[in-house]
Parts: C-alpha cells; structure tokens; sequence
C-alpha cells in the first residue's frame, strides 16, 4: 500500500479508483471520536525541561524510568522501558486492584497511543510526553477527538 500513497493529495491510487484518508476513516479504524476536544499542545508546556516531564510522569502513572538516558530531548521518552512496566503491572492488575493502580495503567497505555500511534515521530521508538497534561484527568478522556 505505501507505494500507491501520494503524499501531494493525501490519497491512495488504487486499480479502481483514488480514496483518501477522512477524520472519519480514523474514527472507524481507532474507535475514536472525530468531534470533541482536541488533542495537542500546551504552549504552557513548552518551556519544560525533561525533569518537569518526568516528574509530571511519575506523578501522573508512577512509573520512574531506570536510567535517564531512556528520555531524547526534553520531551520524548523511549516506548520499551514503559511497554515493559505495563507488561509487568498488567499481570497484577485483577478485580481487586486499588483504582490507584488501574488509574496509572490507564494513564500510560493512551500516552503510548498518542506517542506511538496518533502522532508517531521518525525516530520509531520515541514517544512524546507534551500529552501528559491531557491524562490528568481520566474522566475528560472520552470527549477528547
């Protein structure tokens, strides 16, 4: 597929015809909802160095990265250290689980899907922290688009 993307027109060519990608096609593969509040930026946040990001991180998902040289730049974080916390943490998330340890979880697997997925940057293994501000509270999560 990616040798018929024409990146000029935002449009695959196809043997039948051109189709270009909608906000709508991105809601039907996702399940996310094209109308409501926007994701992006904070300009607030753009004087943050990597220790605020950080420590906005832990506070938000506990999770601490092991070394200091999983995070590029003032921002970007490495996917594994984190891809490998959730893997621990969702074999001890069961039923009784305090809602402390789901929140955090739930606060990590969107960051990863906003870095990862929705706003992947070259480097493929770098996600952005500048979305942590939108996971302070869980309950706005589902109005985002």
């Amino acid at each position: 597929m990616i040798e018929r993307w024409q990146p000029e027109t935002h449009t695959y060519h196809l043997s039948i015809e051109e189709a270009a990608i909608m906000l709508e096609d991105v809601e039907v593969l996702f399940g996310l909802p094209v109308d409501g509040v926007h994701v992006a930026y904070l300009h607030a946040l753009r004087d943050y160095r990597g220790e605020d990001y950080l420590h906005m991180l832990h506070r938000l998902t506990i999770f601490q990265p092991a070394e200091p040289t999983v995070l590029s730049g003032a921002s970007r974080l490495q996917l594994m250290p984190v891809r490998k916390y959730l893997v621990a943490l969702h074999a001890e998330i069961t039923d009784d689980s305090p809602l402390e340890d789901i929140d955090w979880q739930t606060r990590l697997l969107p960051l990863m899907m906003f870095g990862g997925i929705l706003f992947p940057n070259t480097s493929g293994n770098l996600f952005s922290l500048r979305f942590l501000h939108h996971l302070e509270r869980l309950d706005e999560i589902p109005s985002y688009s």
